[in-house]
């Protein structure tokens, strides 16, 4: 919507977290007049004397308010879709969406435009609201957006990136189906689509025949250790700060976009080399006692514990910290990993899912040690691991059993581990 339109307006704006602060700043800003109604969980009854509503993407579409609401004819938007109505007409928008790699997708794409020169903002489901950034001129915006800023999305992005799917956020979406078709969204609005040729769920959506394909022998992909353009070689994967195949499999994802906008790809090793990884995705946070502790608290599906095990695992002996909010998660891959090395990997889990987890690894004969809370599975790993081995914690599972967010997970992790 644009500013014009929410002039004169009564608008509800639901959820004064991060974005409807920003939301509500942005009105006050760009219209004359308004008036606010900010709707939580015990005044929703307000909505209906609302003619907009813009709600945080915390608050599910499918929620009966919401549908109510659009019944009655109220219009339902989000400051996502507001900040595309009304960004400047110059700044081209590149919006990165996946179950999982999104933010270092996102980060590593925004690093690597500025190495070429371009002004570029990286906002949206990582750090800054997009709303925030109206009235700002770069060249570019990277744009994380999440399944739930995807769902209800209007705005056309000049490039979509889908880095893949998995199933997640079931609570949300109601379904994975339809968890799929709101991310897959990003594929029908996206005036140029890049999409990951490994991902089977990806391909069951209808798919532009002008997309381009990352992880596909045709475009970017990875040969012998190296990134290759077709059947031209770029440089060396070593040359990518930052651990694990599926790392190495979203840079190509970059390399397909920088290569869309016009910039040599053989150049891109030298922001390649200096990008650092984010907190909270396999971040090493130290050694001690001969022991080496990773946080991969960001981990919230079995996939992604497994990804992170096969790009920490150089024949050590690795304790997992696995558990977290139950989601229906299916676990038989991760047990799968574990039984095929369960001479030198244990595993540790914490409430709710770790019951169920450690009761499919028992069965399968690996040596498992539930506990109820943080600090009492980082003393049972560090008795199980030897020196010279490794603590991981890759949950498989969200964290809001326990956790407001993932971030403060891996903050409760190092604080029991001892390290600074």
């Amino acid at each position: 919507m644009y500013w014009t339109n929410l002039d004169n307006r009564v608008i509800g704006i639901w959820g004064m977290g991060r974005e409807g602060q920003a939301v509500r700043l942005a009105l006050e800003n760009h219209c004359l007049n308004v008036t606010i109604f900010e709707i939580g969980e015990d005044n929703t009854d307000e909505i209906a004397n609302c003619s907009v509503l813009i709600k945080s993407p915390g608050v599910s579409l499918y929620r009966p308010e919401i549908q109510q609401a659009l019944q009655r004819g109220i219009t339902i938007t989000s400051g996502t879709n507001i900040y595309f109505s009304n960004k400047k007409r110059t700044v081209r928008v590149v919006a990165v969406t996946g179950t999982k790699g999104k933010s270092t997708t996102s980060s590593l794409l925004a690093h690597t435009l500025k190495f070429f020169g371009k002004r570029v903002c990286l906002g949206g489901n990582i750090g800054t609201p997009l709303v925030s950034m109206v009235d700002e001129i770069p060249d570019i915006v990277v744009a994380e957006l999440s399944s739930y800023q995807c769902a209800d999305l209007t705005g056309e992005p000049d490039i979509g990136i889908l880095t893949n799917l998995y199933p997640e956020h079931l609570q949300w979406h109601q379904s994975h189906q339809k968890y799929y078709s709101d991310k897959a969204r990003l594929i029908s609005l996206s005036k140029q689509i890049i999409l990951n040729a490994k991902d089977e769920q990806t391909r069951s959506f209808y798919v532009p025949s002008d997309s381009l394909w990352f992880n596909d022998e045709q475009g970017i992909h990875i040969r012998d250790n190296y990134f290759f353009d077709g059947e031209r070689s770029l440089f060396s994967v070593s040359k990518l700060n930052l651990m694990g195949i599926h790392n190495a499999e979203n840079a190509c994802a970059v390399l397909t976009a920088i290569k869309k906008m016009g910039f040599p790809l053989d150049k891109c090793a030298e922001p390649f080399s200096t990008f650092e990884s984010l907190p909270h995705r396999l971040q090493v946070i130290g050694e001690k006692d001969g022991i080496t502790y990773v946080d991969d608290s960001i981990s919230t599906t079995p996939e992604t514990a497994v990804a992170g095990l096969k790009a920490l695992d150089k024949g050590q002996d690795i304790t997992l910290i696995a558990g977290g909010l139950d989601r229906g998660q299916d676990y038989t891959c991760l047990v799968d990993y574990l039984v095929e090395h369960k001479d030198r990997m244990r595993l540790v889990t914490l409430p709710d899912t770790g019951e169920r987890l450690a009761g499919q690894a028992q069965m399968k004969g690996i040596e498992t040690s539930p506990t109820s809370d943080m600090p009492t599975a980082v003393s049972v790993a560090q008795h199980l691991t030897p020196a010279g081995g490794m603590i991981l914690l890759s949950p498989a599972a969200p964290s809001y059993n326990m956790y407001h967010n993932f971030e403060e997970r891996g903050l409760d992790f190092k604080h029991w581990t001892g390290l600074k």
